[in-house]
This record gives structure tokens, C-alpha cells and sequence, in this order.
């Protein structure tokens, strides 16, 4: 006898919507999910065994990394793909892999796993050994080297190395930046315990340390690595760095252009003994980002930098340009890449501008790694200051400016508290105003039950544009779609939610880009949205996430769910003081029949749920059944256009609770419109004229509309007439009296007025021409 069994599993979903969505079918496990790697790096050139840990990994199907590699899961480690708790991975790096960080994913039949960052290496991997809590016990290193380990709760861990006399050794823990809760410092210390170095959180890189020290004598010196809180636990993991690469947190420029060779140098600490890089990239390159890798000469390792590849044209300063007399000349439009080198520099970029010509002119430092606070002021020919701008929160300031009158500007770039050095960079990106709109996903990861949904938020951040923007996925995946979707004029969120066919292929991790369309003035205008925010928040505050990772919202396919939701139509019309009904539809699996209680999406806050103005009269699907209807109503407040709405079904089978949501087109519009239909619109004196009143009625309204002429020619009447309940069109007639005036007149009207309830309805007809006749 064969017997279906139901087990629990997790769909993840929106962050701000369902925060965890939950669906349920027959399957033997939850969403997979990654902790840690072990080793945290893989080498280029190489084949490494990768251990992932987390959960529910058993049944592995692929892994999938940012980094160009090729996979394997090994058929000769004994039980492996067979351990909820860990798989391991053979991974080859090809040689020419971009040093720095990256992601990885693992795919099961019940979904993708979150992101994990880790990192391309050449400096040789070591596992932590414990006990190494106490000078004593200090772990013995051979450099160059990296250690993986983690902190506990209220210890510090201890490393030992032995140095050359003169012998200059970097050092730097990547943990905040791999995601991990830790906020590490270190100390270098003697033989007789004295601190000869100390690092807690380099500017540029946030909550991690990293310092280069030259030692002065030969011997044995011992490092010391914790929580700057004395928090710790098996999350608070860390790769400790000892070797030579160069002290660096940001390239040098931070922009370069597709297409163009350029010698990307460094910026940091370190930044004079980094070695620049030739970056050639195609002009048709569909990479936004490069990870540039940092050596001294003839050095063996390797500091990280990402570098943002454009079609625009970068502009570095030229010094000296402190001075009014000095300044670089620049065109109007593109990148200015420049570097304060010491406290108190000024760099002054002077161009010509036309009058009318609205430009923005955005600071880029901390997303790339520069500690850099900028100041920017825009300064007419005769020195007066026209315009400001400073950072706001995490962001750069910037500057959004009409030029007044032809002639040259000069743009002063400063930081904020006048410091300089060598990891003092920055870049000013210009660009000519364009409304438009930016996009945010609350989750970078999506997992959608076969033959059902999942959803996620999408927000934007409107810029001189008010109207529609129709969401949807970007690229073409087989098996996924997405419902059409729309953040309706004046609304700044939506809920989208995604199916997977009934047919789709588990087991694979689908990379996908949300987008965004709109008509702007006569031109279209797309934007991908961003997850940089959620990934802030998955990686323990991270401040700046990967920027290459940031674009996508990686989907997977879990078991099919107690049940889907489809609402039958898929869209409904209806307008200011009118109702419609929609019917929302279960498609159950066998052996569920519980109640499906409904709620709007998003279940927080509720003034995202809806227009304002509108409601909805929400109701279960009660048990046994499988539909329900449902009743919009708007005020006369409510605003028309397109809009979307969701909802979420809540049912419950035992222990396990399943979630799914379904989408809706909400379309407002007014109750209906009228036309005159008068032929050649001419009528003799003392004569009638037929014609018809056409009404396009919004389905939502049905009732009577009694029309009213308006602004006739002097001496023309037109008999009263109404337009049926449920009818488009009645015959008027229209009455020249003997003495009418003769002529055209240009404007008149028909008006009508339709009743629901209380509420009164008015529309108007355009204007018409209708001529007496003499």
C-alpha cells in the first residue's frame, strides 16, 4: 500500500511582507540552508574539496557560485549528499579567477539556500585548532597563511609566528565582510607581552581590522584575536590573513570605462606598495563590477578592491588643483575619480555648462571601500556658491542642479572633516538629470512551491516621476513567471508574487533580476532592483555589501503546497464610489480541506496594502469549499489608474502550516465616458437634428445616465434623455428655433450624471462643433 506523508518545510518570501512564507507538501525536508564553508576560500588554479555546513542539505543537486568555477559532488567520500548537516563539494578555480569575495548557493528538490559569502584566495587555508585561548596555548603559524576559526563567548584566541628582523607582515580578518555577527580586532604582541600594534575597525572596511607592520627584530611574536564586545559563539567566524599583500580597501579609480585599458592602482594604508593593475574590459561587457586584486612587487598575495566598469568616461584629478587657478578641466557628464592626499586637500574640477541643462552630480566613496565623508559645493565663474551637498545616512551627498546661464561652473570636491592619505579616494558620477525611479527587493532569495507562488516586496524611490511602473522578472526562466504587476501612480511599494509551473525543475538555483518599466515623457525607462538593503540585514549589519551581488534575487523550486490560489478575473475594474467582486479559487491537494483565511499583502504596515481610499471585505475559504468572493469598494477619494494588490491564504493541516499568496490587477476608472454622435453636426433653423449619446461604461457601473446639453448655440434645445440601466447609447434630438443664431459653436457638451447609492457620478463629453444652419 502506498501512503502519502506531509511534512513541514519553509518557502522563504518577502522580509516585509510574510517576513518567513510558509507552504507545505510531500516532501522530506525544509529549505536548505549554508552556515559556513570550510575551508572560507578556494585558490585559483586549483581543486579544493569545499565542506558547506548548515542544514537540510542532504540531497544536494548543485552549487552554485558567483565566481566562474566548476562543481562536482564526489561519489568517493563515503555518504556524501546523504547529511543534513553538511556536503561536500570538489570546486575548480580557474587560474585567471578574480581574487576577493563572492557567493555561493546550494540547490536541493526542496529549494535554494541562502547566500554565503566566502572568498578566492591565494594564500593557504588552516582550520583553527583549539585550545588556543591562552598565550600559552597559542596556535603556531608558518606565514603566509589564513586561518578559519571562530570566537567564543568571552575569550580571545591566540596565534604564534615567527619573523625575519625588518620583515613587513599585513594582517586582516575577514568576518564582518563574509557576513559573520563578529566585530574582530587584533593585537600583535612580544615576547615580554608589550602591544606593538593594534586594529579594531579600518575606515574604509567597516567593522574589520587590518594593519601592515614592519618588525624590527627577529623572533617569535604572537597575535591576538576577539570580539571588540567579548561576544563570540559557532557564528562568529572569521579567516585571519597573515602575508604580504598590500594593506588596500578601495581602487584607484573606483570607475573605469568598458572598452578602455587602464591601470587600475589602490587606495589604503598600503597603497604605496601596491602594484597597479591593467584592466582591459569589452566595450560590450556585461560586467558592473570587477573584484582587482593588489600585490606588492614581486609579492605572492593579494589585497581586494572592486572597481565599477560603466560606459561612461572617468576623469582623474590632476594635481595640483587645490587653488581656483588650478582647476581640471572637465567636460560636463561622466566620472571624476580623484584622491586627497593629504589633510586639508581640495580638488576643484571646472566645466562649461548651457543654460537649462539639469545635471546630478553623486559622491561615491564608503560602497567602495574609501573612509572618505565628501563635501561637494558647485561655485559660479565668480566664486559664489550656488549649491551644496553632504552625505545622508549611508550615501554620499549630491547635487541636483539647472544651470541658470551659460558658462563655466567649478565643482569642489573635499572631505567633510578635511582628512587626506592615501585611502582618501573618491568618484563623482555626472550625469544628466533623467526621472525616472530606483528599485528594492526586501529578500535576495525566493523559493516557489512547484504549481504555486512566493512573494516578495518591491519598493522604489521615485525621481521626478509619479506614474505607473509595471513590475515583472527580466529574464526569461523556464518554468517561472511572474503575475503582471504594477506600483500604481503615487505608490512607492508592491507585492509581486511568482509561480512555478506544475512542471518546473527542482533542484537548481535560478538567478533572476527584478525589473522595473515605465513610460517616462515619450521614452521607456527600466531599472533592476537592487538587494542590497536585505543582504545588510542577512549579513549581520554588513554596511556594504558585494556591489556584483546586489542585483539579484535568486529563485528556487520546493514541493508543491497544501493548495494554490488563483483569483478568477485576474483583473478588476471599478472607480471612485463603485464596487467589484473577485473571486479568489483553492486548488486543494488530496486529504486538505481546512479553512483558507485570506489577508492583504503586506502584512505590514497597512497603508501599503491598498490604495487609499479602497477596502476589501476579506473572507475565509471555508472548509470544504473552494472559492470565495470578494468585495472591493472605493470612496471618492480613491485615486484611478493601474494598481496591484495581493493576499495571502493561511491554511493548516496538523502540524503543518502552509502560505500562498495570489495577485491582483486593481485598474480604477471613472464610471464612464460620453461621446456625442451628431453626424455632420449641422442643423437648419427651425429644423431637429438626430443623433446618439454614446456612453463606455466602466463595468463596475450599470446605471442609469441622465444626460444634460450644454453651451448650445443660442436658440437650440435638446430634448431630455437618459441612458438606460445597463445600456451604452440613447437617441437625442436636438431643436433650432426659427430665430437660432446662426454660426458654429465650438464648445459644447453633453454632461451626465449616474447615481450608486448616495454617491453621484458625473462625467462630461469632450467638447463638440455644432453649426445652425440659416
Amino acid at each position: 500500500m502506498q501512503t502519502t506523508r506531509w511534512f513541514r518545510f519553509v518557502t522563504l518570501g518577502t522580509l516585509t511582507s510574510l517576513g518567513m512564507a510558509i507552504a507545505s507538501g510531500p516532501a522530506s525536508a525544509q529549505v536548505p540552508s549554508v552556515t559556513s564553508t570550510s575551508p572560507q576560500a578556494v585558490k585559483p588554479g586549483e581543486t579544493m574539496d569545499i565542506k558547506i555546513r548548515g542544514g537540510n542539505l542532504n540531497g544536494a543537486t548543485q552549487l552554485w557560485t558567483s565566481v566562474t568555477a566548476s562543481s562536482v559532488l564526489p561519489t568517493d567520500v563515503p555518504n556524501n549528499g546523504t547529511n543534513a548537516a553538511e556536503v561536500l563539494y570538489r570546486l575548480t578555480v580557474p587560474a585567471d579567477a578574480q581574487v576577493g569575495i563572492h557567493g555561493l548557493r546550494v540547490a536541493t528538490a526542496t529549494g535554494v539556500s541562502n547566500l554565503k559569502l566566502f572568498v578566492v584566495d591565494e594564500l593557504p587555508s588552516i582550520v583553527q585548532t583549539k585550545p588556543n585561548q591562552v598565550p600559552a596555548n597559542a596556535q603556531a603559524l608558518t606565514i603566509p597563511c589564513a586561518v578559519d576559526g571562530n570566537v567564543d563567548s568571552l575569550v580571545r584566541d591566540y596565534y604564534k609566528f615567527t619573523v625575519a628582523a625588518g620583515q613587513r607582515v599585513s594582517f586582516e580578518v575577514l568576518a564582518r565582510r563574509l557576513g559573520a555577527p563578529l566585530d574582530p580586532m587584533i593585537r600583535i604582541i612580544d615576547a615580554k607581552g608589550r602591544e606593538l600594534a593594534y586594529s579594531d575597525d579600518t575606515p574604509g572596511i567597516g567593522s574589520d581590522p587590518q594593519l601592515c607592520y614592519t618588525f624590527k627584530d627577529a623572533g617569535e611574536y604572537v597575535l591576538e584575536l576577539r570580539d571588540i564586545r567579548y561576544q563570540g559563539g559557532p557564528a562568529f567566524l572569521y579567516r585571519l590573513r597573515i602575508g604580504d599583500f598590500p594593506c588596500v580597501t578601495a581602487p584607484f579609480p573606483m570607475g573605469i570605462k568598458k572598452g578602455a585599458g587602464v591601470n587600475v592602482a589602490f587606495a589604503g594604508a598600503g597603497a604605496t606598495e601596491a602594484q597597479p593593475v591593467p584592466v582591459n574590459t569589452a566595450a560590450d561587457s556585461a560586467f558592473a563590477w570587477l573584484n582587482v586584486g593588489a600585490k606588492s612587487a614581486g609579492g605572492k598575495s593579494s589585497g581586494f578592491a572592486s572597481v565599477s566598469v560603466s560606459a561612461m568616461d572617468e576623469v582623474l584629478e590632476v594635481e595640483p588643483n587645490n587653488e581656483p587657478a588650478q582647476s581640471t578641466r572637465v567636460n560636463l557628464g561622466g566620472g571624476l575619480n580623484g584622491r586627497f592626499d593629504q589633510p586639508g586637500d581640495v580638488d576643484r574640477f571646472v566645466f562649461t555648462a548651457k543654460t537649462g541643462q539639469r545635471f546630478t552630480f553623486a559622491g561615491i566613496t564608503r560602497t567602495q571601500g574609501s573612509p572618505t565623508d565628501l563635501y561637494l559645493r558647485m561655485l559660479k565663474a565668480d566664486g559664489a556658491e550656488v549649491a551644496a551637498a553632504e552625505d545622508t545616512g549611508p550615501l554620499e551627498g549630491v547635487i541636483d542642479y539647472t544651470f541658470p546661464a551659460d558658462g563655466d561652473y567649478t565643482l569642489v570636491v573635499e572631505d567633510l572633516h578635511r582628512r587626506g592619505g592615501p585611502a582618501f579616494v573618491y568618484r563623482v558620477v555626472i550625469e544628466p538629470f533623467q526621472a525616472g525611479f530606483m528599485l528594492a527587493a526586501t529578500a535576495d532569495t525566493l523559493n516557489i512551491p512547484l504549481g504555486g507562488s512566493a512573494s516578495i516586496t518591491v519598493t522604489s524611490a521615485r525621481k521626478g516621476y509619479d506614474g505607473p511602473i509595471a513590475i515583472g522578472l527580466a529574464d526569461a526562466i523556464e518554468g517561472l513567471s511572474a503575475t503582471p504587476t504594477v506600483i500604481g501612480p503615487g505608490r512607492n511599494s508592491v507585492v509581486l508574487t511568482v509561480q512555478a509551473a506544475a512542471n518546473a525543475a527542482p533542484g537548481k538555483v535560478y538567478p533572476s533580476r527584478i525589473q522595473g518599466t515605465a513610460t517616462v515623457g515619450t521614452a521607456e525607462f527600466k531599472a533592476i532592483a537592487t538587494v542590497t538593503e536585505a543582504q545588510k540585514v542577512a549579513f549581520s549589519g554588513l554596511s556594504s555589501p558585494p556591489p556584483a551581488l546586489g542585483g539579484a534575487v535568486t529563485m528556487g523550486v520546493n514541493p508543491a503546497p497544501l493548495f494554490t490560489l488563483k483569483t478568477e478575473p485576474a483583473e478588476i475594474v471599478f472607480g471612485k464610489d463603485l464596487t467589484a467582486t473577485v473571486k479568489v479559487v483553492a486548488t486543494r491537494a488530496t486529504g486538505f480541506a481546512e479553512d483558507i483565511a485570506l489577508t492583504l499583502l503586506p502584512a505590514a504596515p497597512p497603508a501599503e496594502q491598498l490604495p487609499p481610499g479602497i477596502t476589501a471585505a476579506l473572507k475565509p475559504i471555508a472548509k470544504g469549499t473552494n472559492e470565495i468572493a470578494i468585495v472591493f469598494t472605493a470612496n471618492n477619494t480613491a485615486p484611478l489608474g493601474a494598481f496591484s494588490a495581493a493576499f495571502a491564504g493561511t491554511g493548516k493541516l496538523a502540524a503543518v502550516t502552509a502560505v500562498q499568496p495570489v495577485g491582483l490587477r486593481l485598474t480604477l476608472q471613472a464610471p464612464y465616458s460620453l461621446k456625442a454622435e451628431l453626424g455632420e453636426a449641422k442643423v437648419q433653423r427651425g429644423q431637429m437634428l438626430k443623433g446618439k449619446v454614446v456612453a463606455t461604461r466602466n463595468p463596475a457601473y450599470k446605471g442609469p445616465i441622465v444626460l444634460t446639453f450644454k453651451d448650445l448655440p443660442k436658440g437650440v434645445t435638446a430634448a431630455a434623455a437618459t441612458i438606460a440601466e445597463g445600456q451604452t447609447e440613447v437617441e437625442v434630438v436636438l431643436t433650432a428655433a426659427a430665430d437660432a443664431a446662426a454660426g458654429a459653436v465650438q464648445n459644447p457638451v453633453v454632461s451626465g450624471e449616474g447615481t450608486a447609492g448616495a454617491a453621484k457620478l458625473p462625467a462630461a463629453s469632450p467638447a463638440f462643433s455644432l453649426t445652425v444652419m440659416e
